[in-house]
């Protein structure tokens, strides 16, 4: 039996999310915004990397040391040829050579239709986008490739990132981090292992001791490894634990490199109340109950892995939802503190500024939004943001003007209706207009080869009991007017409530106010009233166009939950999981899985960050539900499992 660390069972950070729910569990660092590297060039356009006294490849020929050292090594192509999906691990993004490379591969090797291929990095000094484009522009054969990911290069902040390229049925997802750090919070099963790190010898810490437990707990079943290192001490950490390990002549100027695969692990992990990594089995097909922005986002996300969707739906698509006012913002909450949250609320506004960018077209405008404090603990708030960021100067800045704030820079403005549209606009995707309430309840008895994701904003406690006591109802009201002198591009002002200039179009709002299911959803003077007071004080500007008389109004219910964060995962019954987890109230080990419900999962509890939310929640529940590696850590997925709640409860007694 192979001898691992802790990490494979239950996580710490699950027990302080279940414990204390405001609570992430993340390293302490010296600032939020990883280091950049320092960096100097050979005359060739070698880039070295100064702090490591390294190069990012060989000076002989990157490209062709990672067909070699790598794919050569990981028995690629072939390996990949009669499989639906492939994962490959990497140790030091750098430059996304070895990314770009392995792409390369794949889309010229034989495969099925389907297939994808998952790409899984981790970085410590991420390049910036100017010095990747002038590392790579020495290979022309790649430049096709290398271009698309430079317009995506993922963003210098720390923790996962997701990037999907479905023209290529590509997934990538870097983890920017310390491997000791982010190692430990992947889940993922790993197919093919490239250990790229700077030089053992220079860079001990990519080459530690529980950075290769961490390589060997996520390597799959007969998981091959390449690297070009053949430092004694590395062979043996991989043989120790279960590798099968060879010296094999090396590449260019070095003259021996390592190769290795594993077998089987016999290796027990402790039972996972929160089912974020549920067992999976094929399905054909998906059922989406919802057509808001949640359903939207995820009829996408698996129409693109090649799935035909029916998205069903008692209503015209997004008509009585907030995903049908006629405005909507997609900004971030940034917290003060690096925390498992404050990093989920970050990465899912980044997702979907890059899911719209791709899709939106013209229903997506691209601005900078100004962040006002509505008091004394927001400019502190805002102080310690600026002093110690978590995003760099292209995407946050101080306001320079008397009220301060912050300036989100490339946030968005979006046209909900055509978003949407955008969205579903897909020839895998059909839309089911019901004469009846497909609220109702969820088809139990669907076909086996079927998937069903619900996503049916405050109805889903209606539908799926174990999540009625999470999702809480909350009426909102928007107000707009078509104004006759038109303001110059579009603007965005938010300090609690929000103004939004688009073209003729003037937005403000919104109200969140109590709502219980049978309530009526209609718009008041008094949401009115309410609406008007913030615009005033937020933009006077703003508030000197407006006319009362010409004022529309709309009311909607939003969908939130306790603790304010959105539930995406699959669905168990109330039964089950008590079942499942009665041995955690009395403080026991659980010694049973908690038994899921059939092909069900769940997107919903959006609130009023739904734009926001919608594209990463529909990204985890299609990667959980295909046994993808996970676009989140594992901290990060923990405060949005929809059996949090129910598993909070048992734990305190109180179910």
């Amino acid at each position: 039996m192979v001898s691992l660390p802790t990490s494979l069972g239950l996580s710490v950070a699950i027990k302080a999310v279940l414990a204390n729910p405001a609570e992430g569990v993340m390293s302490e660092h010296m600032t939020r915004l990883p280091p950049k590297p320092e960096l100097s060039w050979k005359e060739d356009g070698t880039p070295v990397a100064d702090g490591f006294d390294d190069v990012y490849f060989s000076t002989d020929s990157g490209l062709e040391e990672t067909r070699v050292v790598f794919l050569k090594a990981c028995g690629l192509p072939e390996r990949w040829s009669d499989v639906s999906g492939f994962t490959v691990g990497e140790l030091g993004f750098g430059t996304g050579l070895n990314f770009l490379a392995t792409v390369q591969l794949w889309l010229s090797s034989p495969k099925q239709d389907n297939a994808w291929l998952h790409f899984v990095s981790v970085e410590g000094f991420p390049l910036s986008r100017a010095d990747a484009e002038r590392a790579l522009s020495r290979w022309s054969e790649l430049s096709e490739f290398s271009s698309l990911l430079l317009s995506r290069w993922p963003v210098r902040t720390r923790g996962t990132q997701r990037v999907s390229f479905p023209e290529w049925q590509v997934t990538l997802t870097i983890m920017i981090d310390e491997a000791e750090t982010c190692l430990p919070q992947c889940i993922a099963e790993v197919d093919a292992w490239f250990l790229d790190g700077f030089s053992p010898s220079k860079n001990p810490a990519l080459w530690s001791e529980l950075v290769l437990n961490e390589v060997t707990r996520l390597a799959a079943p007969g998981c091959q490894l390449g690297t070009y290192s053949a430092a004694g001490a590395i062979r043996r950490g991989l043989s120790e634990r279960g590798w099968h390990v060879e010296k094999v002549p090396g590449f260019g100027r070095k003259r021996d490199r390592t190769e290795a695969v594993i077998s089987k692990q016999d290796l027990k992990e402790q039972i996972d109340p929160l089912c974020l990594r549920p067992e999976t089995e094929p399905f054909r097909g998906v059922n989406v109950i919802g057509a808001g922005i949640a359903g939207a986002c995820v009829a996408r996300a698996f129409a693109e892995r090649g799935f035909p969707v029916l998205v069903k739906t008692d209503e015209r698509p997004h008509s009585r939802r907030a995903s049908a006012n006629p405005l909507g913002l997609v900004m971030p909450r940034l917290d003060a503190g690096d925390t498992a949250q404050s990093r989920l609320l970050l990465h899912t506004y980044l997702y979907a500024l890059d899911v719209y960018d791709r899709v939106g077209g013209e229903a997506v405008d691209r601005l900078d939004v100004h962040q006002k404090p509505q008091n004394e603990k927001d400019r502190l708030r805002f102080e310690k943001l600026l002093a110690d960021p978590p995003l760099d100067e292209f995407w946050l800045a101080a306001a320079t003007d008397d009220e301060g704030g912050l300036i989100h820079k490339g946030a968005a403005l979006v046209h909900p209706e055509r978003l949407v549209e955008a969205l579903l606009n897909h020839p895998n995707i059909s839309v089911s207009l019901s004469d009846g309430a497909v609220t109702e309840g969820v088809d139990r008895t669907a076909a086996p080869d079927e998937l069903t994701v619900v996503c049916s904003g405050h109805h889903l406690g209606e539908m799926l009991e174990a999540l009625a006591p999470a999702i809480i109802g909350k009426l909102g009201q928007v107000d707009w007017q078509n104004v006759s002198t038109p303001r110059a591009g579009s603007e965005a002002v938010a300090a609690g409530v929000y103004a939004l200039s688009a073209q003729e179009k003037l937005l403000f709002g919104a109200t969140f106010e109590k709502w219980e299911a049978g309530d009526p959803i209609a718009v008041t003077p008094e949401a009115q009233k309410h609406n008007l007071e913030g615009l005033s004080e937020l933009a006077p500007d703003l508030m000197s166009l407006i006319d009362k008389g010409q004022l529309q109004s709309r009311a909607s219910v939003r969908a939130t939950t306790p603790d304010r964060l959105p539930v995406a995962g699959v669905y168990a019954s109330k039964k089950a999981v008590e079942e499942a987890c009665a041995p955690l109230a009395k403080g026991g080990p659980m010694l049973q899985p908690v038994g899921c419900e059939g092909h069900i999962y769940v997107v919903g509890g959006l609130g009023s960050r739904g734009f926001t939310f919608a594209p990463l929640m529909a990204e985890v529940v299609a990667a959980a539900a295909l046994g993808e590696p996970a676009p989140l850590s594992r901290s990060e997925l923990e405060h949005i499992s929809p059996l949090r709640f129910m598993v909070r409860a048992i734990k305190r007694g109180q179910v």
